[in-house]
């Protein structure tokens, strides 16, 4: 941004009223202090002629990185980089604790997620204070690519119904469900101890635990327990997934849907058994 442009961010982000007489000496000061913000930290400090080669490349490597978000955010991930060294994207994502961010659809909902990150971001990276605006589109950025289709699933087919579910929501609302799903089974997967007493199975390494334990491995890790996925009921913890999800359009009356997907991402992802996911299909769809 011009400095003008970014001044003009700054006043509107902390409700500056430079007609407010009494506040005359206060806006001066933090006025002229956009300045020094503007010149110091949101303009890389570093002339071109300092850098090195070595520097130039690393920067356009990370560049190559971040190449899925759009051009203003990828810049200032680019600047951030080049002053402090940081892969900020990763970092940024990281804090991101919502299980249905990927579910999200509005400006609403992601402006108000970066309200409530903006405070553990400064404490974390100091130098991030101030830019609440460009928080704001790199979350709403990341969840464009995180919702982006790998190559490697652009080919899955689960149903006729379900494919054009997932398809038509991914082209309406920029929500990709099937990505949803698999996040979640990941996720699940990792700890066993979410899963209900009659789907836990013990694996042939539980007897080893206390070798295990050694290692770093406490008695919860996936690596002890097998998943009994062809239980009848709350396959994969769905009954609160669903119950906590989102209530919208693509959302509702879906349960069924999701289970379907996410007993695809399991049988596809986690473990590969295509006799069972024949019945499966066969039963229920």
């Amino acid at each position: 941004m011009k400095i003008e442009e970014y001044i003009c961010m700054r006043k509107k982000e902390d409700g500056i009223n430079e007609f407010n007489l009494e506040k005359r000496i206060e806006n001066t000061r933090i006025c002229v202090n956009y300045v020094f913000e503007y010149f110091n930290n949101y303009l890389d400090t570093k002339p071109a002629d300092e850098m090195t080669v070595l520097h130039e490349q690393k920067i356009e490597k990370y560049r190559s990185i971040v190449r899925d978000y759009d051009s203003e955010v990828r810049d200032w991930l680019v600047s951030i980089y080049a002053s402090h060294g940081k892969y900020m994207h990763k970092q940024l994502m990281n804090l991101i604790k919502d299980d249905y961010f990927l579910l999200y659809n509005s400006d609403a909902e992601f402006r108000a997620l970066s309200y409530e990150m903006y405070p553990k971001i400064i404490k974390k990276f100091k130098f991030l204070e101030g830019q609440s605006e460009m928080i704001f589109l790199f979350i709403k950025d990341a969840h464009k690519v995180r919702n982006q289709f790998n190559p490697y699933e652009q080919d899955f087919y689960i149903s006729d119904s379900i494919n054009e579910w997932i398809n038509d929501t991914y082209k309406k609302y920029g929500v990709n469900l099937y990505n949803f799903c698999n996040e979640w089974i990941n996720y699940f997967y990792e700890y066993p101890d979410l899963w209900p007493k009659g789907h836990k199975q013990k694996s042939e390494h539980y007897e080893k635990h206390n070798d295990f334990n050694k290692l770093g491995l406490g008695l919860n890790s996936a690596i002890f327990w097998h998943y009994d996925y062809k239980q009848k009921n709350n396959l994969f913890g769905l009954d609160l997934l669903y119950r906590n999800m989102p209530k919208k359009s693509f959302t509702r009356s879906k349960k069924q849907e999701f289970e379907a997907v996410l007993m695809y991402c399991w049988l596809h992802g986690v473990t590969t058994d295509a006799e069972y996911w024949e019945q499966y299909v066969n039963s229920v769809l």
